[in-house]
């Protein structure tokens, strides 16, 4: 069997599943999504060139590209760390059949490179090659550029395998990160600064595409050694048993059944990979206002502080609220057969958002710094959050039923089954009515009108919680069948 075979076959598989038809809308407007940032990224590629050589007429532009290489380089490997996963969902299935161990492997490894990852080459890299070759760079030096740029790029597709499966491999990259940090800040090294350099000798040497190569060839048989040292059905690509996590969280024991869904919901987030991820998602949200707040030409801009407001305390609402019910989906139908209410169930999902917005509310005092009035946008969405943004996600969640695997990571454009149209719509209402509801006070009163009427709404939405919640609970129990339905399908 060859690896063109495989693919054959993968997309036969592809086309034949009962989700295409049911996600085909999904897809579609996936498609659209990403045919929408492949164009922007090559827009991108294409001016950014002309871009910097206006905007630093001192500097070389090549330089400053190469340095800012360096960075889209650790932005994709953390990307890759927390997203990219090997395309194993037919491998189990080859191993059962006499085919080749070495077939198998290598298209597991050549399937890889259809990660979205790699295609940043071509959509960024590929248009500053050609616009360097119209602005006179020679057509040779500006292709070995790129090619440079390609073997690292697929190199990293391929050295990711082996950081998040073997404990050595994550243990070193870990030891050299730490040295490049330490080296940064303790020293005068730079290096942004000596990857530039780097790539500006590579580019001018011909034969040093041999390095680049050899390294990714030589990473390439690496990783085919390591996972074919792992190729049984009983270890490596096979699931494996871990120990339990125990966790009693005994403050929780005086809360009664809201209590006891706050522990179940704590300890999935806490014991199993998806939720994880978006945990560390949500985190990473708290530092989305630096993109705004540092910078002078938005920080006069009131809707796009409130905008950063809302994501910096709402990134766990945004992440794992918009989910609910669908994190339980594993063990929906045994839940409903349990003596207790949907009211009770909603109360616990409020609670854990709520305490997710008061973490994030401490966590995000360091936009102190940025001034007290900063800080303010940041504490008004907060309670816009807790008030009236937690009830808008609960109250969406009634309409999503597309089951979640807790164990699988999430992948980029590749769970469309994960994708919700009415998800999409109930976004425009958690973002767009805090703008609202700050902006048109503020344009016609003034003052401080805006970040009180954000307030007033936010604890008028906390006063009205019962109220709203009954009614949410209402559309759950009318609903309950066709969520569980929905769920034995995972």
């Amino acid at each position: 069997m060859t690896i063109l075979k495989f693919w054959q076959l993968s997309i036969k598989a592809f086309f034949r599943a009962p989700q295409w038809e049911v996600a085909i809308i999904s897809k579609i407007f996936l498609g659209l999504f990403a045919a929408y940032m492949f164009a922007s990224i090559l827009a991108i590629g294409g001016s950014i060139y002309y871009i910097l050589g206006r905007t630093f007429p001192e500097h070389s532009t090549i330089d400053i590209i190469n340095q800012g290489v360096f960075f889209m380089f650790l932005i994709e490997f953390i990307g890759r760390f927390f997203f990219q996963q090997p395309p194993t969902t037919h491998v189990q299935s080859w191993m059962l059949l006499p085919i080749k161990k070495n077939k198998i492997l290598n298209d597991m490894l050549f399937r890889s490179l259809l990660n979205l990852f790699n295609y940043t080459p071509w959509l960024l890299y590929f248009p500053i090659a050609v616009v360097r070759v119209i602005e006179g760079t020679s057509w040779t030096t500006s292709l070995i550029w790129f090619f440079h740029l390609l073997c690292i790029t697929l190199t990293l597709n391929y050295l990711i395998f082996l950081i998040n499966k073997s404990n050595r491999f994550f243990i070193w990259t870990l030891v050299l990160v730490i040295l490049g940090i330490s080296l940064e800040f303790y020293t005068d090294f730079s290096s942004y600064k000596f990857f530039a350099t780097g790539l500006n000798w590579l580019e001018q040497n011909p034969i040093s595409l041999l390095i680049t190569a050899g390294l990714l060839v030589l990473i390439y048989r690496i990783t085919y050694q390591f996972l074919k040292s792992r190729f049984y059905l009983d270890m490596g690509l096979a699931k494996k048993s871990e120990k339990v996590l125990r966790l009693g969280f005994a403050f929780l024991e005086g809360y009664g059944r809201i209590g006891a869904f706050l522990k179940n919901d704590l300890r999935l987030l806490l014991r199993n990979a998806r939720p994880k991820q978006v945990l560390l998602i949500a985190f990473m949200f708290l530092f989305y206002g630096l993109l705004f707040f540092s910078m002078e030409m938005y920080r006069t801009n009131s809707t796009i502080l409130v905008f950063a407001a809302i994501f910096i305390t709402g990134g766990f609402s945004f992440t794992y609220g918009q989910q609910v019910p669908s994190w339980d989906s594993e063990y929906y139908p045994l839940l409903m057969t349990q003596n207790l209410t949907y009211r009770e169930y909603l109360d616990s999902k409020w609670w854990l958002m709520f305490g997710s917005v008061v973490i994030s509310l401490i966590l995000s005092a360091f936009y102190l710094i940025f001034g007290w009035k900063t800080y303010l946008y940041v504490f008004t969405g907060a309670i816009y959050n807790l008030g009236v943004g937690s009830l808008i996600t609960l109250y969406s969640g009634a309409f999503f039923n597309v089951p979640v695997k807790l164990n699988v990571k999430a992948k980029a454009f590749s769970n469309t089954k994960a994708f919700s149209l009415t998800q999409l719509l109930f976004t425009f209402p958690k973002l767009g009515l805090p703008i609202l509801f700050f902006l048109i006070p503020d344009f016609f009163v003034g003052g401080y009108a805006g970040w009180i009427t954000l307030i007033v709404t936010g604890l008028l939405g906390v006063v009205l919680k019962k109220p709203v919640l009954n009614h949410i609970a209402n559309i759950y129990r009318n609903r309950k069948y066709e969520t569980i339905e929905a769920f034995s399908k995972n």
